[in-house]
């Protein structure tokens, strides 16, 4: 019966999405459940609100495309297939008629439609009124979080607050990114005030929340201090909802014996079990799909371990991102997220093997291992399977049988430890030097990663607001790498082009880098296309500007 209602809820959503699909507005509905029956009871609610999670958990946003691919081609990573430019995005030569961008695009303006739709047609009257606003902020929290994506990889774009009906709804001018912003700040506002804290005895992992309405909204405000808008007076209020969180004093950073805190709260993402002291929202895809939505995605596939023996019921990894020479320069030895984040291996043939070159196509990200050897001395060049045999390995998603091209691991989307280093920076900006409070919480992140103080390990980067910026930057990369943070970090500071142009420097100053290998030379591609006059930020999606007759293209595309 559950399922029923889903199935019900999601056809009514889809046939009134309008999100710019004509041939979607001109079908006729095949259910009889009329939109105006809708969300008269919790049940109908709660079916309603995961529908609309289910667009921002598909494969062209959190399931792979938007935290994968639009964030490759950066000073952390990049596209490792030397024979294609699939990845358009990341190697910044897509065009307006980039399915990437008209997919992503697409799914985060359904997000918003549903989310308008629910706002509209939940009934009032049949709720107590702190139920109702729950469920109304909740879906604000979504539409905000929806247009935070769309205004920082757009800009000006059109600003929707009532659902489709027909073909003429698609016509809606861009708004300047100032109403936009001012939009999204009222609606997680709206959401930090009426949605339930992480630690309610009722509350369910995976859902929006009061703290992570906080955090996200600190996270915009940094970037309306930085590029674009350069609007530094946001870093004070960037730094108060931060403030917010850490003074509630419930969440945390995970630590535990033997520093594996780190590795054991990643653990957590991907086998679903959840620790919201430090994940304060993350996008769950076990608890979608129990609601029989499918949304795998392919965190740990796209991004992971390359896996390459057998098929169906393997840990099979594509592993198309490679972690590039810089963001392992960037740790020391005694680091323990160096270990997971970058360990370095690969299973080929049934044997496992260890990984150390940057330059190998192999050498990707670990954070979202869906496997490890069962024995990590299998991983020594002398150690090989006989004939017909494959070395033990553990399988760490909790299945019994691996879908080779889709994984259920949960997606972080906001951390404490961001927050932590979000109010480091802010204060930072704010006061013109780091600030006892800004060392000390940078020092949590460090101290978890088995560090000393920043000021014992590296006074100069105390002495002024540069070097500490600097180390705030070097530091995000360490804790929050292929998190889907990095481009949009770099493009606030102002300094993605710079970045790229060291990146090809470490690349080519690498001792196994070889300009003749078209595999090395491939790794090149990001930074020498890059072009700071047009891609730092996305052109209008074709079939968008083709639909809406209000909306022009950007200049250069």
């Amino acid at each position: 019966m559950r399922i029923k209602y889903i199935n019900r809820i999601l056809m009514a959503l889809l046939v009134t999405v309008g999100f710019a699909c004509s041939d979607i507005l001109d079908k006729s509905p095949e259910s009889n459940w009329m939109v105006d029956d809708f969300y008269s009871n919790e049940t109908e609610a709660q079916l309603g609100i995961s529908g609309i999670y289910s667009f921002i958990a598909k494969t062209s946003v959190y399931g792979s495309d938007f935290p994968i691919v639009f964030d490759s081609g950066t000073d952390e990573g990049y596209y490792n297939r030397r024979y294609n430019e699939n990845w358009t995005v990341g190697l910044y030569r897509h065009t307006a008629a980039d399915l990437y961008i008209e997919k992503l695009w697409t799914q985060l303006y359904a997000c918003i439609n549903a989310s308008n739709m629910f706002i509209d047609k939940l009934d009032k009257t049949a709720f107590e009124e702190d139920v109702y606003n729950k469920f109304v902020a909740e879906a604000k929290f979504l539409r905000a979080l929806s247009y935070s994506h769309l205004v920082a990889w757009w800009g000006e774009v059109p600003l929707r607050l009532t659902y489709s009906k027909d073909q003429s709804s698609n016509h809606v001018a861009a708004s300047s990114e100032a109403v936009v912003y001012n939009q999204i700040i009222e609606d997680f506002t709206f959401a930090y005030q009426h949605l339930p804290h992480s630690k309610d005895a009722d509350y369910v992992p995976g859902h929006a929340n009061k703290m992570a309405a906080h955090g996200l909204l600190a996270r915009v405000y940094m970037k309306m201090a930085g590029y674009p808008l350069l609007d530094t007076d946001k870093y004070e209020l960037a730094r108060n909802h931060c403030d917010s969180i850490i003074m509630d004093g419930w969440h945390t950073l995970r630590v535990d014996a033997d520093n594996q805190g780190y590795r054991n709260l990643f653990l957590t993402y991907i086998q679903n079990t959840h620790y919201l002291e430090e994940s304060l929202f993350e996008i769950s895809f076990t608890n979608l799909r129990d609601l029989g939505l499918q949304v795998d995605g392919k965190i740990g596939n796209l991004n992971g371990v390359s896996w390459t023996y057998g098929g169906e019921g393997y840990p099979f990894g594509y592993a198309m991102l490679n972690a590039s020479p810089v963001v392992k320069n960037n740790y020391v030895t005694e680091d323990v997220r160096l270990d997971w984040n970058l360990r370095g291996y690969r299973n080929s043939k049934g044997n496992n093997i260890e990984v150390t070159s940057t330059m190998s196509p192999q050498y990707c990200p670990t954070k979202y291992r869906r496997w490890e050897p069962a024995n990590w001395d299998d991983l020594d060049p002398g150690a090989k399977p006989e004939n017909g045999n494959i070395e033990s390995y553990i399988v760490l998603e909790p299945v019994a049988s691996p879908n080779k091209n889709y994984t259920g691991i949960n997606f972080p989307v906001l951390r404490y430890a961001d927050v932590l280093l979000m109010y480091a920076e802010a204060s930072n900006e704010i006061s013109g030097m780091p600030t006892t409070e800004g060392k000390a919480y940078l020092n949590q992140v460090r101290n978890r990663a088995g560090l000393e103080n920043i000021e014992v390990a590296s006074p100069d980067a105390v002495l002024s607001r540069e070097a500490f910026l600097k180390e705030v930057q070097d530091e995000r990369m360490r804790e929050l790498c292929f998190e889907g943070l990095r481009k949009q970090d770099l493009i606030r500071w102002g300094i993605l082009g710079d970045r790229l142009e060291f990146l090809n420097a470490t690349i080519q100053g690498d001792p196994s880098f070889d300009p003749k290998k078209e595999q090395d030379a491939s790794y090149l591609r990001a930074g020498h296309n890059y072009d700071e006059t047009k891609h730092n930020s996305l052109p209008y999606p074709l079939q968008e500007v083709s639909i809406n007759n209000l909306l022009d293209q950007k200049d250069n595309w």
